[in-house]
């Protein structure tokens, strides 16, 4: 991480100005290509030694295949307890770059016109790198309450990692008093989020050639009746609520964003998987979306499944192992609680005392994109969303941060050291 310095000038390629004092440690975190469901352990062995450097313990907690993992480290209070004071959380995860027009190397950070570019600029990694700049501010000081940090893995596949994460640190009695999710926000404070929800159905058939299309089972086929169905749903949802004021988009959306089906234009396909995507207002419930899928499923699929097996046994067009296999798995891939943080919680306060800005003409406080700030709130522990660059900026081509909005953050953290030390 290097020694703390206060700013170094930016080279000639950028504009005429002190750098932000994170900007090493942010350049490299950028550098680490932790792509969601890749392994992100080499990032969380820099981050671990660190901590090391001031003998703070850290602790783990994996992914089912121990490719990825969560770190969490606590500096004590002065007095030496761990539990209360506030959390920094971040995920370590970036989307992936495949397909973009990127410029520059999206793994290689560069400054250009008072913008930093790299994937994870914006999201989610100026943010860790702020906290992590101000690690020995924080260590050297006699702290009222603790300060906690929280690194997780696939955030953006559906914030997988933060529940194990969660737990972990529950199960040590550490409750922290406030959390802070720096998601891009322009450091505006977010207090609510929809609840996203990610699904996958897989549709089996049974193949054969194209002219003899009776004899099989077309996957697709029902694929398209589960997306027409979907969107009636949707439709539904936009006509008839529940609205719920604050959200620029103030219903439940959702779509059929990914379909993989089918081998060939000439043979039947015997197989077709599509994933969907909820957005869910606070007001609707998750599980009885989850539900009328699945009696959808039950009540109009699987019968015409059934049916379309004993078809195609009549005729004798397919051997048995071929028919057993017939039917459809619903499974759930992710679901995130919606964040609630009412308006006149203490945190919305102590963050504006920080420097955070409320409605101040950056991001809604009421959004529909998920964190893992509403499993937070799910665990009882009041949170907010607020972090430096724009949410359009990510997971675009070209994504960056503006330097000012890294200095802004920079004071967020430096105002969070100042309201949390014992004075001298």
């Amino acid at each position: 991480m290097g020694d703390y310095q206060e700013s170094t000038t930016l080279n000639s390629n950028s504009t005429n100005r002190e750098a932000p004092a994170s900007l090493e440690t942010i350049y490299e975190l950028l550098r680490h290509d932790s792509i969601s469901e890749t392994s992100n352990l080499q990032l969380i062995e820099y981050l671990e030694a660190a901590f090391a450097r001031f003998d703070i313990p850290t602790h783990r907690t994996y992914s089912d295949d121990g490719e990825r993992a969560n770190l969490f480290a606590t500096i004590p209070a002065a007095d030496g307890s761990t539990s209360g004071g506030v959390v920094l959380s971040g995920h370590t995860d970036v989307v992936p770059v495949e397909g973009q027009p990127w410029d520059t190397d999206p793994f290689e950070p560069t400054i250009r016109d008072g913008k930093l570019y790299a994937r994870g600029a914006a999201d989610m990694k100026s943010f860790i790198g702020v906290a992590l700049w101000m690690l020995p501010r924080f260590v050297e000081a006699d702290l009222r309450e603790p300060i906690h940090y929280a690194f997780t893995y696939d955030e953006e596949l559906g914030c997988l990692g933060a529940p194990r994460m969660i737990e972990e640190f529950t199960s040590r009695g550490i409750r922290p008093r406030y959390a802070i999710v720096g998601e891009p926000t322009l450091m505006n404070i977010v207090v609510a989020h929809k609840a996203p929800q990610r699904g996958r159905l897989t549709f089996r058939g049974v193949p054969k050639h194209s002219s003899l299309a009776p004899q099989g089972i077309n996957a697709v086929r029902y694929a398209g009746e589960f997306i027409h169905f979907f969107n009636q749903l949707t439709d539904d949802l936009r006509e008839n609520g529940p609205h719920v004021d604050g959200f620029n988009i103030p219903y439940t959306t959702g779509g059929v964003n990914l379909a993989r089906g089918g081998s060939a234009y000439n043979i039947v396909a015997d197989r077709c998987v599509l994933e969907y995507d909820f957005r869910i207002v606070p007001e609707t419930s998750p599980e009885e979306l989850a539900e009328t899928i699945r009696e959808y499923l039950r009540n109009e699929i699987e019968p015409k499944l059934r049916s379309d097996v004993e078809r195609v046994r009549g005729l004798g067009g397919a051997d048995e192992k071929a028919l057993s296999q017939v039917g459809v798995d619903f499974e759930i891939l992710a679901k995130v609680p919606a964040l609630q943080t009412d308006l006149q919680d203490p945190i919305v306060a102590f963050a504006q005392e920080l420097g955070a800005v409320l409605d101040g003409g950056g991001e809604s406080t009421h959004v529909s994109y998920g964190t893992e700030g509403g499993q937070y709130f799910s665990a009882g522990i009041p949170a907010i969303v607020c972090g430096p660059g724009s949410i359009a900026q990510a997971h675009t081509e070209n994504e960056w941060v503006e330097l000012t909005q890294i200095d802004a953050c920079e004071k967020f953290v430096a105002t969070l050291l100042k309201k949390t030390a014992v004075d001298h």
